[in-house]
């Protein structure tokens, strides 16, 4: 995968720290004016790509039944055309999690009229296909490349039953920077040397890890090939190498895409969504915003956004009332994105 978002405005200088490992409150580095003019920022918009080929290969390939048959290839369908973004089904009733920028243009309007999610379930050949037209979009999101609240709901009328679908619960507990996070996602396929060079389409994955928070809601990572001079987040103090033949980044299509953090029991929670790539000139390895080496992943934080995503969750009132009369009746006699 490797990811990328339009990057038409500067960071903030500096904000506050959050939840990484201990707790803290020191102002910590931030892309911040390095992606000012003259910096080498590229326009794009968002894919998961990986030290190998951009074929098959065993260490980025998702076969079902390994815990990752929840995360669904979106069909974002708009009066301009269609796009692929990624998307993840939550524990809590028919929902799923992705991108705000996956369903809006560039103000923050919203421009999709249909999502159509598809699932390639355990146990099955096949795939199973659901379409929403319920979008939740948080009020505070503008269509800020880089904003706090890039996140969306999908909310669906038909039950996803379907055996063999994974579901995943939010992450909301602090982040250790040191952590692996498995990064998921249907976007463009390449390899770190190259960038992209592959269309969207199939589900790869690949670890990484949180390098800093940029934002209260945006959290960092690099594209590493293990040679400090790639190493962009150390250009802001945060410096590591990365995880070798696994290590992966985000490209088109990736967009809402998971990052997922393990607990003790390895089950899988959804600690940030795949929001925008980026990079700045000196450890990118070719110059180009095209998800290779050198470049910066950003993934909306689940944690600064839990409380109006468990919101979204909750039936409306309506829906409350159907349920209790349904009830009382048996006393008486249940997130640019590649293009197609």
């Amino acid at each position: 995968m490797q990811i990328h978002m339009t990057f038409g405005r500067t960071l903030l200088a500096a904000v506050a720290a959050i939840g990484i490992g201990a707790a803290q409150a020191a102002p910590i580095p931030t892309l911040s004016n390095a992606l000012g003019a003259g910096s080498g920022v590229e326009a794009q918009r968002l894919i998961v790509g990986a030290n190998g080929s951009v074929g098959p290969n065993p260490l980025y390939t998702t076969p079902r039944g390994e815990g990752l048959d929840g995360v669904a290839g979106l069909i974002i369908d708009t009066a301009l055309g269609s796009f692929i973004c990624t998307g993840s089904l939550l524990t809590s009733g028919n929902a799923i999690l992705t991108a705000a920028h996956c369903l809006t243009d560039e103000t923050g309007k919203l421009i999709a009229e249909t999502v159509t999610a598809v699932f390639f379930p355990n146990g099955s050949a096949g795939t199973a296909v659901f379409t929403s037209t319920d979008f939740r979009i948080r009020s505070e999101y503008d269509g800020s490349v880089i904003s706090d609240y890039d996140v969306a709901v999908l909310r669906f009328d038909q039950e996803i039953t379907t055996p063999g679908i994974d579901r995943y619960d939010l992450w909301t507990g602090p982040i250790a920077v040191n952590n692996a996070i498995n990064i998921v996602g249907f976007g463009d396929r390449g390899a770190g040397a190259t960038g992209a060079t592959a269309p969207a389409g199939s589900r790869r994955q690949a670890f990484n890890r949180f390098d800093f928070f940029n934002s209260p809601g945006v959290l960092i990572s690099d594209f590493d090939n293990g040679l400090a001079a790639n190493d962009a987040s150390c250009v802001f103090g945060f410096c590591n190498l990365g995880f070798g033949q696994f290590e992966g980044g985000l490209a088109g299509g990736d967009s809402g895409g998971p990052a997922f953090l393990f607990d003790a029991t390895n089950t899988r929670y959804i600690a940030g969504v795949a929001s925008f790539g980026a990079r700045i000139a000196g450890p990118d390895i070719d110059g180009r915003l095209n998800s290779s080496f050198g470049e910066f992943n950003g993934h909306t934080s689940v944690a600064f956004n839990a409380d109006w995503i468990r919101a979204q969750l909750v039936p409306e009132p309506g829906s409350l009332a159907l349920l209790g009369i349904g009830l009382l009746a048996l006393t008486a006699l249940r997130r640019r994105p590649a293009q197609r």
